[in-house]
């Protein structure tokens, strides 16, 4: 159960990507199935228009998704699921106003997916217009509005769920029998792993919108560094971290919390990908007018092809994959968070040997002196 709804949530990532690529109505219009079979291995799909009486459609089993149903859809305002046939048919909102519907065949779908796909759609169409209405920059930065609301409301729709999940699981715990305490605390692990998912997913919506606020002030490094350290010692309770700060390094301009959240995300990515025996190294010294700081680990390395995707959404390495557990969303999250306060961040990497994530915030001068 946790597997498939992190997987819902990988898809429909990659489905709004796909949609909020597009900027031509009319190509949109025609994309919208191609998108809805690729991402979510359904059979069929077929996009319903009102406005134009006009369906879209892609997959082998199109003609096969009764118009009046997806007609019906539409009208009615109400999903209905054909379950002989495995079809969906959803209507399209903009806010409470139906625009447009969807037929789906051949897929397994959750309800929040259902809806999720729903307000994608709408979001697509919206901004594809204001595209052609306002001009790019303008729907750009819609775009990133209507995304960041979505998946707030997508975590909302996993949270509620997985709230009622653990706190049944955290009662039965308390009262369970040898035999079943095994199976509610994996349980109850997933539901974790799961908050954890949606959490990070939430803030990376954030961060890309802009809508982060920002204490920015003068901040030494090694309190970044300390309070990082602070926040990870249970996780690193049986590994040794050398830190080697160069002396009289002046303070950084930075958020002290948000600072200390991208070096957690980079201690606790050396910490899950690199062997427990192996120490970790934080450094901290002075570039230019930035101070660099980087986490070094012993583990197997990144390849070079790899190292131009590790900051993407959701990527996690082809070999360690399968083998650790993990959101795919720290990395992304750090680069956002640093960049965010004028840094940037950046891997080397060597196979068998290892690899240094570093990331540089600016120095703090201090006020200008008056003219």
């Amino acid at each position: 159960e946790a597997h498939r709804r992190r997987r819902e949530v990988e898809r429909l990532y990659g489905f709004s990507r796909q949609l909020l690529g597009e900027g031509n109505v009319i190509q949109l219009m025609n994309a919208i199935p191609d998108y809805i079979v690729q991402s979510f291995e359904a059979g069929a799909s077929e996009l319903f228009l009102p406005q134009k009486d006009k369906f879209y459609r892609s997959g082998y089993g199109a003609a096969h998704l009764d118009e009046q149903k997806m007609k019906a859809a539409f009208l009615n305002d109400e999903v209905t699921l054909d379950a002989e046939h495995n079809q969906y048919f959803i209507p399209v909102r903009l806010g409470v106003r139906p625009i447009a519907s969807l037929g789906i065949s051949g897929a397994r779908l959750s309800r929040q997916s259902v809806e999720a796909v729903s307000t994608l759609v709408a979001i697509a169409i919206e901004r594809a217009r204001a595209v052609e209405q306002l001009g790019q920059t303008e729907a750009d930065r819609q775009g990133e509005r209507l995304k960041s609301a979505l998946l707030d409301s997508i975590t909302h729709d996993f949270r509620t769920p997985l709230t009622s999940m653990k706190a049944a699981v955290t009662s039965l715990l308390t009262s369970a029998d040898s035999n079943a305490i095994e199976l509610l605390t994996i349980i109850n692990e997933e539901c974790d792993r799961l908050n954890h998912l949606v959490a990070e997913a939430a803030e990376m919506a954030k961060l890309e919108a802009g809508e982060i606020t920002l204490d920015v002030t003068a901040v030494p490094i090694d309190e970044i560094i300390e309070a990082s350290l602070a926040h990870c010692k249970a996780a690193l309770s049986t590994r040794q971290v050398e830190v080697r700060i160069a002396p009289d390094l002046p303070p950084v301009r930075a958020d002290l919390e948000r600072a200390k959240e991208a070096l957690v995300q980079l201690i606790d990515n050396a910490n899950l990908y690199s062997p427990k025996e192996q120490p970790i190294t934080i450094t901290s010294e002075l570039t230019g007018d930035t101070v660099t700081t980087s986490v070094a680990d012993r583990g197997a390395g990144i390849d070079g092809f790899e190292q131009t995707m590790i900051f993407d959404k959701f990527y996690r390495g082809k070999d360690q994959r399968y083998l650790v557990r993990g959101t795919g969303m720290g990395l992304p999250i750090a680069k956002a968070l640093i960049a965010a306060q004028q840094g940037s961040i950046s891997v080397t990497s060597q196979l068998g040997y290892g690899s240094v994530f570093s990331f540089t915030l600016p120095v703090d001068h201090g006020p200008k002196e008056p003219r």
